[in-house]
């Protein structure tokens, strides 16, 4: 019997996109009990461990062995070794004519005469003082008029020191300052320009010089006419002087040389003034002594 026979319609056939039917629900499982801890291992005991034992006969056989190499070897060396009276070696011979030439010793290089060297002398004239080397060749040359500063620093390098410094003050009217440049036996006077109504252009002594020392460090201090430190009167007299000045009741003289000379130039000029104590020369002065 049909759907039909029974009055009603047909059931529509499948067409295969209907959904499935759905599944029985599963019942979740039980979890699982955790896992007993492990208990933790023992430790080894190293020496126990047989690999150590094992390895110490194979490092000795293998040190046996090559000390037993070394030893063969060194026989075997000694043993094809010629000896040394059956083929003497015969020591070459030097040839003459390839000996190595004598060394030729070598030219030192010498001074020029041109050449200037390093000052040993101070020597005073009228007109200044000049810094001269051994072979009287002038190192430096100062005249009295000059600006005094290369003077000192000249005198600084060859005496080797520098010098003390202060002011001599003037008369205020017609004699100016001085400043004074001192070393150990030798002073440097250099008139303050402009005092004492002076001025430095024009002065007749601008600036002037005197020693009582023969040496100032290794500079040797030469006046004229042959007069040093320490001559007697009499050396000094037999020089001719123009002037001879009795001074003060001790006995000592001054001695005036070239007193014509002293004039304001150009050049300045001054004349070689000698102060002794009576018996011997103390000091030497460069200085403007006309009328003196």
């Amino acid at each position: 019997m049909s759907w039909s026979d029974l009055g009603l319609p047909e059931a529509p056939e499948p067409s295969g996109n209907e959904a499935p039917a759905p599944r029985p629900r599963r019942e979740p499982k039980p979890p699982k009990p955790p896992k007993p801890p492990k208990p933790p291992r023992e430790p080894r005991d190293r020496g126990d461990d047989g690999d150590g034992g094992s390895r110490t006969p194979l490092i000795l056989g293998i040190i046996a062995g090559v000390l037993l190499v070394a030893v063969v070897v060194t026989l075997g060396i000694a043993l094809t070794r010629p000896s040394s009276d059956a083929n003497p070696t015969t020591p070459p011979t030097s040839d003459p004519a390839s000996a190595a030439p004598t060394a030729q010793p070598t030219s030192t290089a010498t001074s020029s005469p041109d050449e200037v060297g390093a000052p040993v002398a101070l020597q005073f004239a009228g007109t200044g003082f000049t810094l001269v080397d051994a072979n009287k060749k002038a190192v430096f040359t100062y005249q009295w008029r000059d600006k005094v500063d290369g003077a000192v620093a000249a005198l600084t390098k060859a005496f080797g020191a520098a010098p003390t410094q202060r002011v001599e003050a003037g008369d205020g009217t017609s004699y100016p300052d001085y400043t004074i440049y001192q070393w150990d036996g030798f002073l440097l006077y250099d008139m303050v320009d402009g005092t004492g109504g002076a001025q430095r252009a024009t002065f007749t002594q601008p600036s002037y010089a005197t020693f009582s020392r023969t040496d100032v460090g290794e500079i040797r201090l030469t006046a004229e006419h042959g007069i040093a430190i320490g001559a007697t009167v009499d050396a000094v007299r037999a020089a001719r002087p123009d002037k001879e000045i009795p001074r003060g009741s001790a006995g000592s003289i001054r001695f005036v040389f070239d007193l014509a000379r002293s004039k304001a130039g150009p050049p300045v000029q001054y004349s070689m003034v000698v102060d002794t104590d009576g018996t011997s020369v103390t000091a030497v002065l460069y200085y403007f002594a006309a009328g003196s």
